[in-house]
């Protein structure tokens, strides 16, 4: 005797298993021959996108053709294109409706082959579906509210595996007084991925009382004719910063840099005078005397300037950030600025204000 394979014997147990029962599920209308003609047009069309890759095109018409005369032929051809577009629930569904579809007395062997490949696709399926565990931390199980792709996850299901087809979903968790809790996971076949997701309470605004109420007592409430304190004021707009701050500024960061480079080229002529002229006197085989004032110069000159520009730059970023930090306020009683002054006789800043 010729033994089966486990897999198919396995296949061949689930489609004698439904057949057994399938004179008790209710009997539907047998469809008219309108309907399957047009099925069956259906069916070849769809067959002829799917051949040329047009997957989504082909499930439609399968979807149609099925929804007129629920064969097994019309669910088989349903359930792979499901399965080749990532619906492995769907194809699941498909193809354990196919296994539980009621057997004709006269069907036809392809309707027997397409019922055994429906019942060995369910079995592939079910170790290929991927499942998502949830596990939310913050608040008691009886508060959450759970949904995935926007669908709800009924409390007494929170706690165990919920089955997903592969592909990106989204997890969105609340309860009352909490933050809502967000996730982002992507599944891949047959994957069990744990999901965690920690909600926090809402921040309320304190309830401590304030110093100056649980000093005062009662006398707090007296002034202003027994009204309560107003809430504090907003702050006041303050003024644009003037045009001579971001002047004042830029050219300040220009001294500051002009500074820099003749700070370094400072000190490039007194390593080269130092090495070159030891003690002061430099060897009249490598420097004549044009040379030596050339360098000598080159020091001054690299050092008054780099002082002269830095004290410039420093007077200018500190002009600028005072015109910015002191600029007044809009509306205010004490309005206070800055304003710079350039005479023949004196440059700087003067303090302009009500005291």
């Amino acid at each position: 005797m010729k033994l089966l394979r486990p897999r198919a014997s396995r296949a061949a147990g689930i489609a004698l298993a439904v057949l057994s029962v399938a004179g008790a599920l209710p009997a539907r209308a047998e469809p008219s021959a309108a309907d399957r003609q047009t099925a069956r047009t259906l069916l070849i069309e769809g067959r002829k996108k799917r051949d040329a890759g047009d997957v989504a095109g082909a499930r439609e018409d399968f979807q149609a053709a099925h929804a007129l005369v629920r064969a097994p032929t019309t669910g088989l051809d349903l359930a792979r294109a499901d399965e080749a577009l990532g619906r492995l629930i769907e194809a699941r569904e498909t193809a354990y409706e196919v296994v539980h579809l009621p057997l004709g007395s006269d069907e036809p062997p392809v309707f027997t082959q397409a019922r055994a490949a429906a019942a060995t696709m369910v079995e592939q399926l079910e170790a290929r579906i991927p499942s998502l565990q949830l596990r939310v931390e913050g608040a008691a199980l009886d508060q959450i509210e759970a949904r995935v792709d926007g669908q709800p996850i009924p409390r007494a299901a929170l706690p165990y595996p919920r089955k997903l087809n592969p592909g990106r979903h989204e997890v969105v968790v609340t309860a009352p007084g909490f933050q809502t809790g967000r996730r982002e996971v992507t599944l891949k076949q047959a994957e069990r991925a744990p999901v965690e997701v920690r909600i926090r309470l809402v921040p309320g605004p304190s309830t401590e009382p304030k110093a100056g109420a649980a000093a005062g007592g009662s006398m707090g409430a007296n002034v202003g004719g027994g009204q309560p304190p107003p809430a504090d004021a907003p702050a006041e707009p303050r003024a644009p910063v003037p045009l001579w701050a971001w002047t004042a500024g830029g050219v300040g960061l220009a001294a500051l840099a002009g500074s820099a480079v003749f700070a370094v080229d400072h000190m490039a002529a007194r390593a080269r005078v130092e090495e070159e002229c030891p003690g002061a006197v430099c060897d009249r085989t490598v420097h004549d005397f044009e040379s030596m004032e050339a360098l000598r110069a080159r020091w001054n000159r690299s050092l008054g300037l780099s002082v002269t520009l830095g004290a410039v730059g420093i007077a200018g970023v500190g002009a600028a950030l005072g015109g910015i930090l002191l600029r007044p306020r809009v509306g205010g009683e004490r309005a206070s600025s800055l304003v710079p002054i350039a005479t023949p006789t004196a440059q700087g800043v003067v303090w302009q204000g009500v005291f």
